[in-house]
């Protein structure tokens, strides 16, 4: 019977996973369900504005900008880490706020996750 069902469905989704990193939400869901989904749907969110490797051109440019010899890229995983530290002290969010924070917090490890070279922040330029 699953042979048969199969074989409607296009090779593409059959292929299709669920990400590894998405088991890591399953503790903020036991927490909060609001929380887990909003820190799926900023993974989602980032994942389909940024580049799908590292050094491959996303939907958004990358904001990068050379000092001195050196370049930095700020990546968006770091600049949305700002965001939610600078929310989270001054108490900011636009919508509930473990639904906001979820959402940076998706957006973030997502960065983190998907790159190879998101620690690297400030480097020299050749």
């Amino acid at each position: 019977m699953k042979e048969k069902l199969l074989r409607y469905v296009p090779k593409r989704v059959k292929s299709t996973r669920i990400p590894s990193e998405s088991v890591g939400v399953l503790p903020f869901m036991l927490v909060s369900f609001e929380l887990g989904v909003s820190i799926v749907i900023g993974y989602i969110a980032a994942r389909f504005f940024a580049g799908s490797r590292t050094n491959e051109k996303g939907r958004f440019p990358s904001l990068t900008f050379s000092v001195k010899g050196y370049g930095i890229h700020l990546h968006h995983w770091f600049l949305f880490l700002g965001f939610l530290l600078a929310a989270l002290v001054w108490g900011f969010f636009i919508v509930a706020p473990t639904v906001f924070y979820g959402f940076l917090g998706g957006v973030i490890a997502q960065g983190i996750l998907m790159y190879e070279d998101w620690p690297r922040i400030v480097f020299r330029k050749n």
